[in-house]
């Protein structure tokens, strides 16, 4: 047997080697999440088009908190409607789009009936270029350039024709107006253009939107669009400029953007940015599939940060785009999670940002109780109208372990005593929480409180996501597996964290439950004649038999006992749950197996990299490969190499070319961008211990990706950087960078051990 090493940096080179992706789909054209819209994003503010870069149908609109501010855009000249050349989301943030009308001076000129001409003569009569850049974040600024190709003068009237309806976004994703509201339009003109205003005449809701239009020396109202009669000489171009003000809940917004997209660079946002990405990990993949994904995905999750209103602190991470941009606590807490080792300031900031809305007092119409945290609250106006719970809501039992897990994860990472202690409060709140709602047999079930709350309140949390092996609907209350397994890693974690600062009773005594909960999991929810576990306990305490994928994140979380983990692992990668793109949520046996089931089936990148992580802490490295290579292939398969929320759950085989779409997924969303980076530092075994000065390594190549660099590794205030290289005897580790850290990287020991604990053992 090959023995491990950790060579020194005067003795490394690099192979230079770099594999192209064997599963590329070079000739195929790239499936679109959502086909019909584009969808440009900044933090809690969203435009949706139509592929023409228009609002004015459906879900379409300028939203910020969830609330439509702009219900319609579009441009004409004069009567004539224009044409769209082309449409598309130029960054995370901007929708470009051109588009073509007559000039008037060539229509006038033409002779009668010979207007219909071949389609390139077309193009030449229609001389008149419109381009138009929206930029989208605190509100929409708009940039109209208007160009006359033509070789005469044009005289022609502009027409921009706007709305608002302040329609909440989940009113206008089901098409469906639950609030009643009267809104009043007001046209104000001054200097070269003028303010269009419109007031929403609601007695709950202080909303309005302010349009400017500059640029044009004169506007008329017509009352159904704003008219801007514009001259323009032989190839001269115009500049006008929209900007959408919202008015929300007693609060001015201001469009971050300006004239041609420019962000201010003072602006605390824009330094916010720039520290956040100045100090991630960066990675060199001899894989371009690998690489692309990767750079993707920290893409997404600048783009998803807020920057503005309630919640805008450093680094803090929307849930996904279009549907979910309030706070989520449990969305916030696993995209730190997947991505603490690329930058620990995510984890800082959801942890923030979610600790002040832990719970105080009961209330069971919002399924409160103190010591909950928050899972979501958002500020749209069914939420601040009470048609739904969500202005501040607590129905899901994963965050409070995740919580836990953040801070202690966190403490780790940083090193940063003072911070852990500051949470200590909260800690032991939501500690009491937990004791509280355990149950007769020592596990933590949920209970739907709230009539109009949410009915499954892990992460499967739409009304069919619980079933009998049979397909019958398991009432409350539940006990879900990953949950106990989420408070099993939360409680061991916050134990030794305890332990670090110095606090050893509460550290022995959480160490103890969390032990006495491994026990009692693998006594009642361990199915001998499946060799699996089942996914739940009913009301009555009997096993939810159904084969679903969630004990794929029981073995991250490390409640699964050694003996059992590799039949564990095999399932989960066999055809039943494996469909060669990722672990589906439920069995493709299960007579409720759905490819396109939100949980019934489909595949979701954030608990697949989960379970990643679990498959190579127990050593199971052939399996991590498989299923790595299957969610790599698949982020070819998207545009922008970006994984989805979801996708089809279809077998990869000659029939399904590809996996099939979840209709309506998020793109981008914090789960799957964060769920790419700890794909690829789970290749790396990569674990900070910051109060040790430590950093534990243990990585492992498959042969499509021999060789993975990456630098930047934060442990406290040091920078470590490494490069594993996949060699006759296995994979080797170069320590390229160490800045004073002891880099540990665990022995050989059979599949099936808990490396993770091995490691910690080492160091601890």
């Amino acid at each position: 047997m090959c023995a491990t090493s950790i060579r020194d940096p005067a003795t490394i080179r690099s192979t230079g080697k770099v594999l192209p992706s064997t599963t590329r789909l070079r000739d195929v054209n790239r499936c679109t999440v959502r086909p019909d819209d584009l969808i440009a994003h900044q933090g809690y503010s969203v435009l949706v088009t139509d592929v023409q870069g228009w609002i004015g149908k459906g879900l379409e609109g300028v939203y910020l908190h969830q609330t439509r501010f702009l219900s319609r855009f579009h441009l004409r000249v004069e009567e004539t409607q224009i044409s769209c050349v082309s449409a598309n989301v130029a960054d995370h943030h901007c929708i470009t789009s051109y588009h073509l009308a007559p000039s008037p001076a060539a229509r006038a000129a033409e002779p009668p009936g010979e207007h219909k001409g071949p389609s390139g003569s077309e193009v030449v009569r229609k001389a008149i270029k419109i381009q138009v850049n929206g930029y989208c974040g605190s509100g929409l600024h708009v940039d109209l350039t208007v160009t006359n190709h033509g070789l005469a003068a044009a005289d022609l009237a502009l027409v921009v024709e706007l709305d608002a309806d302040f329609a909440d976004f989940n009113e206008a994703l089901a098409g469906n107006r639950k609030q009643k509201g009267l809104v009043e339009r007001h046209w104000c003109p001054g200097g070269e253009g003028g303010t269009l205003r419109f007031d929403y005449l609601h007695p709950e809701l202080d909303l309005s939107s302010r349009c400017v239009l500059a640029g044009a020396p004169v506007v008329h109202d017509l009352g159904d669009g704003l008219a801007c009669p514009l001259h323009l000489a032989p190839q001269e171009a115009r500049r006008l400029t929209l900007a959408l003000h919202p008015h929300f809940l007693g609060t001015d917004y201001a469009p971050f953007y300006g004239p041609g997209g420019a962000f201010d660079p003072g602006a605390s946002p824009a330094v916010k940015r720039r520290e956040w990405e100045a100090g991630c990990q960066t990675i060199e993949a001899a894989n371009p599939a690998v690489q692309a994904a990767w750079e993707q995905a920290v893409s997404d999750l600048v783009s998803l940060q807020i920057l503005e209103g309630e919640g805008a602190a450093p680094y803090m991470v929307v849930a996904g785009m279009p549907n979910f941009t309030g706070l989520f606590g449990r969305d916030a807490y696993v995209a730190a999670l997947q991505s603490a080792v690329l930058s620990p300031l995510t984890m800082r900031g959801a942890l923030d940002v979610i600790t002040p809305f832990n719970a105080t007092e009961t209330n069971d119409a919002i399924d409160a109780e103190p010591g909950k945290v928050l899972h979501q609250r958002q500020l749209g106006p069914l939420a601040q109208l009470k048609i739904s719970p969500f202005l501040r809501y607590y129905g899901d039992q994963s965050t409070p372990g995740l919580f836990l897990l953040a801070a202690a994860t966190e403490f780790a990472n940083t090193g940063d005593a003072e911070f852990f202690r500051s949470l200590r409060e909260r800690l032991d709140g939501t500690l009491a929480w937990m004791r509280h709602n355990e149950d007769e047999r020592g596990f933590y079930p949920y209970q739907r409180r709230s009539p109009k709350g949410v009915k499954n309140q892990s992460w499967k949390d739409s009304g069919e996501a619980v079933l009998t092996h049979e397909g019958a609907m398991v009432p409350d209350p539940i006990a879900m597996a990953d949950v106990q397994a989420l408070y099993y890693a939360g409680k061991q974690a916050l134990g030794l964290a305890m332990i670090a600062i110095g606090d050893e009773r509460t550290g022995q005594t959480l160490l103890a439950e969390a032990a006495a909960l491994k026990r009692r999991f693998n006594d009642s929810y361990w199915m001998p004649d499946e060799q699996f576990y089942a996914i739940a306990l009913d009301p009555e305490g009997k096993q939810v038999r159904s084969v679903a994928s969630d004990p794929g994140s029981c073995l991250a979380y490390g409640i699964i006992d050694d003996s059992r983990t590799t039949v564990v692992a095999d399932r989960i990668m066999s055809e039943e749950l494996f469909s060669g793109w990722g672990i589906r949520t439920l069995s493709a046996k299960h007579p409720a197996y759905n490819p396109f089931g939100y949980h019934l089936g489909t595949v979701w990148p954030s608990p697949n990299a989960v379970a990643g992580f679990g498959l190579r802490r127990y050593g199971f490295d052939e399996h991590f490969f498989r299923l790595a290579a299957g969610l790599f292939a698949a982020s070819q398969i998207f545009d922008l190499d970006r994984l989805p929320e979801v996708f089809g759950g279809h077998p990869r085989d000659a029939t399904h070319p590809h996996p099939g779409l979840y209709p309506g997924a998020c793109s981008p969303q914090a789960w799957s961008a964060s769920a790419i980076i700890l794909l690829v530092n789970t290749f790396m075994g990569l674990m900070p211990v910051a109060p040790r000065r430590a950093l534990v390594a243990d990585p492992a190549l498959p042969e499509w990706l021999p060789e993975l660099t990456v630098r930047n590794v934060r442990v406290g205030d040091r920078r470590v950087a490494l490069r594993a290289r996949r060699g006759a005897c296995g994979t080797e580790l170069d320590v390229l960078e160490t800045d004073g850290v002891s880099v540990v990287r665990p022995g050989d020991m059979p599949p099936g051990r808990d490396r993770v604990v091995a490691a910690l053992k080492s160091i601890l």
